[in-house]
């Protein structure tokens, strides 16, 4: 098949804090206890091939919210949405290719949807971090850039807006609670006692911000703030920066890096929740030369309560979705179009629980 249009290049970062302790009790974005590590497999899995494929070895009793396809929230996964906004932008004439880089969880199984015309997963549980960047993130993102693809790179961390709210308090100055995926009230109490820790140990040992001392230790980073730096301070600068489809755990290492590379400059796109709360104060701080792009699409058009849920504050980001909504907006598709290519794919997913 010809493709007339630029290809899209979607790569997702893959990784799950998993030094933290009580990891199922800190987010939302996981299906408990001892299975957290599993989300951002299975999220990867979702967008290739339109079923999670790994297998939980000790399947967490489903919920009546659960048991239709849904979060214990009643929205829906992210990724189903992900999946069906480059299912779209394939259908408009550009080939889709997909890329996952996992950072010490298990790589997804093999395989993808026919409507990829490329799809590859790197590294794994035993990965070398430093070998994941420079052997195959840093080298496959600067091939698609000389390419002329439209590359986007993606994160699902789990656990990881603990580390980046750590680091924005530190690169900021500003009091932030803590961002993430969840809003229950335990949850949120247990993890802004462990960010009080986390920044009163750091600041005993070493003060100020300080990106060496943060990535030198396990107890003040996770691999995915490690590989977005790592990316952005070796990126070359003749080439476009990829699209960083990302919010909150985006924004700090990119702004760790900028204090390195004053060069680079591009944009981040995500979704418009992530304003609310501490995203507008957070993201004004992005270094001049980086863009911020935001959906405007509004999911209350839908009658679908698990699309609803994300104007209620109860999904704000993953895997993408920002950024896959804000390239569909510039593309041309109006939200008419996108509010039904998302309800298709809820429905795909659903069907399957049924």
């Amino acid at each position: 098949m010809t493709y007339p249009k630029p290809t899209i290049a979607f790569n997702i970062l893959n990784g799950a804090a998993t030094q933290l302790p009580q990891l199922h009790q800190l987010s939302d974005a996981g299906a408990g206890q001892n299975l957290m590590h599993l989300t951002p497999t299975r999220d990867s899995e979702l967008i290739a091939n339109g079923i999670a494929l790994t297998p939980f070895p000790s399947p967490p009793r489903p919920t009546p919210l659960t048991a239709k396809g849904l979060l214990d929230n009643g929205g829906i996964s992210p990724a189903v949405l992900t999946r069906g906004m480059l299912n779209r932008l394939h259908q408009a004439g550009h080939a889709i290719e997909f890329r996952s880089y996992n950072f010490q969880v298990q790589s997804p199984q093999p395989g993808c949807s026919d409507w990829f015309s490329h799809c590859q997963h790197h590294g794994g549980l035993q990965v070398d971090t430093g070998v994941l960047i420079q052997e195959q993130l840093l080298p496959e993102l600067t091939a698609q850039a000389e390419r002329g693809c439209i590359s986007i790179l993606a994160e699902c961390g789990v656990g990881g807006t603990t580390f980046s709210t750590l680091w924005l308090r530190l690169l900021t100055g500003l009091t932030l609670s803590p961002a993430g995926s969840t809003k229950d009230a335990d949850k949120l109490a247990q993890k802004s006692r462990l960010l009080a820790q986390l920044e009163q140990e750091y600041r005993r040992l070493h003060g100020q911000f300080d990106v060496e001392a943060l990535l030198a230790s396990p107890q003040f980073h996770d691999q995915i703030q490690r590989a977005l730096f790592g990316l952005l301070c070796h990126w070359p600068a003749s080439l476009p920066v990829p699209h960083l489809a990302g919010g909150m755990m985006f924004v700090a290492p990119l702004i760790a890096a900028a204090r390195v590379r004053p060069d680079l400059g591009g944009r981040v796109d995500t979704t418009r929740w992530v304003m609310a709360a501490d995203g507008q104060s957070v993201l004004s701080h992005l270094p001049q030369d980086w863009r911020l792009g935001l959906h405007q699409t509004d999911f209350g058009l839908s009658g679908l309560e698990c699309l609803q849920r994300y104007e209620q504050g109860l999904v704000v980001e993953g895997c993408g979705l920002g950024g896959v909504l804000v390239l569909a907006e510039e593309l041309g598709l109006d939200a008419d179009d996108i509010i039904t290519t998302l309800e298709q794919a809820c429905t795909r997913h659903q069907s399957q629980f049924q």
